[in-house]
């Protein structure tokens, strides 16, 4: 039970931070927010809030009794490979702590390298998705598979959205 509550209290704060992040970085979404400053201290909190609890449910899933898997480090599990949903979890841990550092370490590495680490985030957010649904506890629930529904969609939009931003200032330029 704690497993999948943490699992998916991560899930919703790493959405809510590739929402938060997606919009700030659009020039013509950022120019309607009246909240600026805070939308910028909310998605590092969303991002860093997500990361302790992704952290927090992978702790859970090696230490506590679910069978004998480390797969902090190497997604070995005695015995047998980990499934696919299993590794694209881990994976999805990875690629979020290497984007959100990439956002501290920004003025060391310079904007392109931090750009591009820190678009790790999309991907990132798609590999957890993917692996709530693959091997998530509570996943067939209907209540839960419309909140994936919802929040995969909205995300997808707003992201696809920002995609025809860029195209339209890049012709423009």
């Amino acid at each position: 039970m704690i497993l999948s509550v943490s699992g998916l209290v991560a899930y919703l704060l790493l959405y809510g931070s590739v929402i938060t992040g997606t919009i700030l970085s659009s020039p013509s979404l950022r120019r309607h927010l009246s909240i600026f400053p805070r939308a910028w201290t909310a998605h590092q909190l969303l991002s860093l809030g997500g990361i302790g609890a992704a952290g927090l449910h992978t702790a859970q899933g090696v230490f506590l009794p679910q069978g004998n898997r480390l797969l902090v480090l190497a997604f070995v599990s005695p015995g047998s490979p980990p499934s696919l949903g299993l590794a694209l979890g881990v994976s999805a841990l990875y690629a979020t702590v290497a984007a959100t550092a990439a956002f501290y370490l920004r003025l060391r590495i310079g904007s392109p390298l931090w750009r591009g680490v820190h678009a790790l985030a999309y991907p990132a957010f798609a590999m957890a998705a993917w692996h709530s649904l693959a091997i998530g506890a509570n996943a067939w629930l209907p209540t839960i598979r419309l909140m994936y529904s919802i929040t995969l969609a909205s995300a997808g939009l707003v992201v696809c959205g920002r995609l025809f931003e860029t195209a339209l200032q890049a012709r423009a330029a």
